[in-house]
């Protein structure tokens, strides 16, 4: 994989990703970068319809014992995006964020040591409330290429030209409500990462939850340009994690998770039987 281990090479596709991972130990660091570079480019290869050489990543991601069921999850996921058709209902967007998000989660469990099944829907839930937000966050550009990922059952319209900006956010505000679901439970399995990465992935949950919230708070923005937080907004929210992290989740509890969030995943992999 080249260029796997740059810094560089991932802030520029994410600046939110990049200043979470700083607090991750070295080692699990350019771990997590090998998988999030190899799900980057598989994007970006379904963005450009192009093909890229599985063959030349397998081993890569083998040696880090990435479970193959999320691997190929992921890859359906994001080849939906070649010949796009538009969701229905909530049910099938949440699918399609399981696939795309939920399971780059359950890589990156596999990276950061989270050995227990049941600690993983915690990590499904927070792909699926990153995935929510980044489709809030980039409707417009989304649209721009011929896809309208909020569902017709939120939103009936295929064209948003022929729809009014203020209504347009309004589906974007009810589609963040989801997106809120899934990070309230995802911050249940904070404790359930090994301590040693477990300020990491709280902040990054906390900044992507800010993007969306922000975007709630900020209608004639969302117009204009795609919302991110600034480094001074970053740089509040690690101060506010640093002491939620010590008062809330230095010691490990454990609450049940909501199987009725996963309602819509009956019989796909590393979903309970409880659903």
């Amino acid at each position: 994989m080249d260029k796997i281990n740059n810094d560089n090479s991932i802030s520029q596709h994410s600046k939110t990703f990049s200043f979470a991972s700083i607090f991750l130990p070295n080692k699990i660091k350019y771990d997590v970068y090998k998988v999030y570079q190899f799900c980057r480019l598989y994007d970006d290869s379904a963005d450009k319809d192009v093909s890229i050489p599985d063959n030349q990543y397998e081993t890569e991601l083998n040696k880090l014992g990435i479970n193959k069921k999320a691997l190929e999850q992921l890859k359906i996921g994001i080849d939906s995006d070649r010949n796009f058709n538009r969701f229905i209902g909530m049910d099938d967007l949440i699918v399609y964020s399981y696939r795309v998000a939920g399971c780059v989660g359950i890589m990156m469990c596999d990276v950061l040591n989270v050995e227990n099944d049941q600690d993983k829907y915690y990590a499904i839930d927070l792909g699926i409330a990153m995935q929510i937000t980044n489709i809030c966050r980039d409707v417009f550009e989304d649209a721009a290429n011929k896809r309208i990922y909020i569902p017709k059952e939120i939103m009936p319209n295929d064209d948003l030209n022929s729809v009014d900006n203020q209504e347009i956010f309004k589906y974007v505000c009810k589609l963040h409500d989801f997106a809120e679901e899934y990070y309230s439970s995802a911050i249940n399995g904070i404790t359930c990462i090994p301590l040693k990465s477990r300020f990491s992935i709280l902040l990054a949950l906390r900044l992507y939850q800010a993007i969306g919230r922000k975007i709630l708070s900020n209608e004639n923005l969302f117009y204009k340009q795609t919302i991110n937080t600034t480094l001074l907004e970053k740089l509040k929210i690690f101060l506010k994690c640093i002491f939620e992290f010590f008062f809330c989740f230095l010691f490990r509890f454990k609450k049940n998770h909501n199987s009725e969030l996963h309602s819509s995943l009956t019989g796909l992999p590393f979903i309970h039987d409880k659903v």
